[in-house]
């Protein structure tokens, strides 16, 4: 590429230095110690990048970059600044400015090469390639929600009592999520989360998640685990880092007394405090292996008892809202039985309320 004419801009000698054996051989340099030397440059030839310090002294690189645009020519030049701050919102202005990239000092050789090949790239293969990367990221991600989802499935099929419980979770949280208003976006996030809230149970073994009578609590604590189980399984997908939250979190309570972490209030996650809602109310009407069904109206009547204590007062008056309006479907007479997190005999973590059954078994 010994065709493409560099011109790097810095009032360091040793920063120019570095530039140079780092890109001679590979580009046609051309070194200046100022702004002002710089301009005089471009007037001799037309540099094919331009590679810009933005603090110097004299003129500086915001000054440089404002003259080197006015000139015939130049306005689509790609400029990259450097500069040894750390300031974020410096990046955002020199990219708002219209510069194509910045780099931070000190220079780094590989980071230096990669940048200058994409900027020197020609528009339209760089639009292309993005738009074949963002194709690939739709794909991976569609992937491995199947994955993820597939074993969702076979939790749900290992036990016919809780077939269907994830999605009207999900069903459930994305109605809330809506009437907050959120983006598009964030309710369809929400809801591929709170499909997947419950993968943790996966790693529980049946004769705990079946158990009909007590947990002890070494078995308590053992189920209390798939919260953080989940959380690893969801974790590991790395193109969909929103996943975890609702495994993580959706057993924290909004006084602090929940698990895994005992967060507090707005500490939790927005869409761990939404599907804590959803989850215990899909729980309280439908039947267990350890307890039986609860009417609407009495379940309505727990969630509303457990805000501020166990739920965001804010979500709970949501819900309960599009539950009195009827935009919570009723699933309680479709005859399939399901889950639950209300428990009529009580076990191990309780501590000592109806409300606080609900998150010791979960569904």
């Amino acid at each position: 590429m010994r065709d493409k004419y560099i011109l790097a801009v810095d009032d360091s000698r040793t920063n120019l230095q570095i530039i140079r054996g780092i890109l001679e051989g590979t580009y046609t340099l051309m070194l200046a110690i100022s702004g002002e030397t710089a301009l005089k440059y471009i007037d001799r030839r037309r540099p094919d990048l331009i590679l810009l310090d933005l603090m110097m002294p004299g003129m500086s690189g915001r000054e440089t970059y404002a003259e080197i645009r006015k000139k015939p020519g130049c306005g689509e030049i790609p400029v990259i600044f450097l500069t040894a701050s750390r300031d974020e919102d410096l990046e955002v202005e020199c990219l708002n400015m219209g510069a194509t990239d910045f780099i931070a000092k000190p220079i780094v050789a590989e980071i230096l090469e990669r940048r200058i090949e994409r900027a020197l790239m020609p528009a339209d293969i760089r639009k292309e390639m993005s738009g074949e990367l963002k194709e690939k990221s739709a794909e991976i991600e569609r992937l491995s929600l199947q994955a993820v989802g597939a074993i969702a499935q076979a939790l749900e099929a290992r036990d016919p009592m809780t077939r269907g419980h994830s999605l009207r979770v999900a069903e459930c949280s994305r109605a809330i999520a809506e009437e907050m208003d959120f983006s598009p976006e964030t309710v369809e996030q929400i809801y591929q989360t709170a499909m997947l809230h419950d993968v943790g149970k996966i790693g529980i073994p049946d004769s705990i998640l079946k158990k009909e009578g007590r947990l002890t609590p070494e078995e308590y604590k053992s189920i209390k685990e798939h919260t953080t189980i989940g959380a690893n399984i969801l974790g590991a997908i790395s193109s969909i880092g929103y996943l975890e939250d609702g495994a993580r979190y959706h057993h924290e309570r909004y006084d602090g007394n929940g698990y895994p972490r005992g967060l507090r209030g707005r500490e939790i996650p927005v869409v761990g405090r939404i599907i804590a809602v959803a989850d215990v109310f899909d729980a309280l009407v439908s039947r267990r292996y350890y307890k039986t069904r609860m009417d609407r109206e009495a379940a309505r009547k727990e969630i509303l008892s457990g805000a501020g204590t166990q739920f965001d007062p804010e979500i709970v008056s949501v819900f309960i809202r599009l539950l009195d309006i009827g935009k919570i479907p009723d699933y309680s007479g479709d005859g399939d039985p399901d889950p639950a997190d209300a428990d009529s005999g009580g076990r191990p973590g309780d501590q000592g309320s109806d409300r606080g059954r609900h998150e010791r078994r979960q569904k």
